[in-house]
């Protein structure tokens, strides 16, 4: 019953983060013309949307809400092989359901193709950066759940006003960003780059807290 409820969250959390993240790009296009701001009530929302999905699952499901995070805590060894893919499949099951109501409740088509090409190599670049301090942020704090939920949203809330790609940082809800038409959206021809990109900087995340903040991660500190 416990790995059924920590699954639901996971699907639940991911839900409400992409709700959070393509809600606030139909509504900001709908209020403004203004790209910067745009580009503000997205990062604010987003924001929120991941401190409010962190506190509320955290003892539930640990609050992953991201592969490249469930991946890393795997190679730490804080969740089994088996679940770790479950969290996956949930996450981008979770996130895919909250574009669709995203584009719903804006009376858009409940699941379309985005046309937003994201591509080069400073938009590559810019998913490791994002990545790799999302990462370590949340293993910077081990013990401190309530550290991490006003670190790791601020660090995306900077991110997408700072990075180049608006730091996506999540390969669940690149995936699932490419069903909406919003402002939010990536083209399934560039999502495979930022996947990687952001494998890539998980794992430098990893490293940066094992060899430079916690280096006493691999033994569950």
């Amino acid at each position: 019953m416990k790995t059924q409820r920590a699954i639901g969250m996971e699907f639940v959390g991911s839900l409400i983060l992409a709700v959070a993240i393509v809600g606030s790009g139909q509504m900001a296009a709908n209020l403004t013309t203004d790209s910067g701001l745009r580009l503000f009530i997205n990062a604010l929302a987003t924001a929120i949307g991941l401190a409010f999905v962190i506190r509320l699952g955290v003892k539930t499901s640990g609050s992953h809400f991201n592969p490249a995070v469930t991946l890393i805590m795997l190679y730490l060894k804080r969740i089994k092989p088996k679940l770790s893919l479950v969290y996956i499949i949930a996450q981008i099951a979770g996130g895919i359901v909250g574009v669709a109501i995203a584009n719903y409740i804006f009376d858009q088509s409940a699941l379309a193709q985005s046309s937003t090409v994201r591509s080069g190599s400073n938009l590559f670049v810019s998913e490791v950066l994002a990545t790799a301090g999302l990462v370590w942020i949340i293993l910077r704090f081990p013990k401190r759940d309530d550290l991490i939920a006003i670190y790791a949203p601020l660090w995306i809330f900077g991110g997408i006003l700072f990075t180049s790609s608006t730091a996506f940082a999540n390969p669940a809800m690149t995936i699932a960003r490419s069903f909406t038409t919003s402002i939010t959206g990536i083209a399934n021809e560039s999502i495979l780059a930022f996947i990687v990109a952001q494998l890539i900087g998980a794992v430098i995340g990893l490293a940066a807290a094992l060899y430079i903040t916690n280096p006493r991660l691999e033994a569950n500190e």
